[in-house]
């Protein structure tokens, strides 16, 4: 800041110089001390340099920062892209299981059914041989009755 107010003050001095500068007649031009113009020129130069140093780091620093930044954003967009590939990953699972559990009920559904099927295939079967046993055994009561009926009455 000191070497800013230090060109300033210099543009200045240098302002004035040809501003009381003696000026020629009709021509407008004047006629300014050159020793003094270019002492000026020199201070000028001396600061300068150091101002064009601050700069430089200025804007050194300035894409340092840019660079950062957009380092720092690639990497951001890199990890929404890692995260939403690993969210379309786990719909995918999801689906995948979803589907799966479909198929695993469905096909649960069916033995069910085909269960309750032969169950009462095998029940019916079952109560078709317990008649039929016992109409014999029946049958066999019977003839054990008559027998005896017979061997009393005899």
């Amino acid at each position: 800041m000191a070497e800013r107010m230090e060109v300033d003050a210099v543009l200045q001095e240098l302002e004035e110089l040809i501003q009381n500068a003696p000026r020629i007649p009709i021509s407008g031009k004047v006629m300014a001390d050159g020793d003094a113009i270019l002492a000026c020129i020199d201070k000028i130069y001396d600061v300068l340099p150091e101002e064009l140093k601050q700069a430089k780091q200025v804007i050194e620093h300035s894409d340092k920062l840019l660079e950062s930044m957009e380092m720092q954003g690639k990497r951001m967009i890199e990890d929404a892209r890692n995260q939403a590939a690993m969210l379309v990953s786990e719909t995918q699972i999801l689906q995948d299981a979803q589907a799966q559990a479909n198929v695993i009920i469905a096909e649960a559904e069916k033995n069910a059914v085909e269960l309750r099927a032969d169950s009462y295939a095998y029940s019916e079967d079952m109560l078709q041989q317990l008649e039929l046993n016992l109409e014999r055994v029946i049958l066999a009561i019977k003839k054990s009755r008559e027998d005896l009926k017979a061997y009393r009455n005899n």
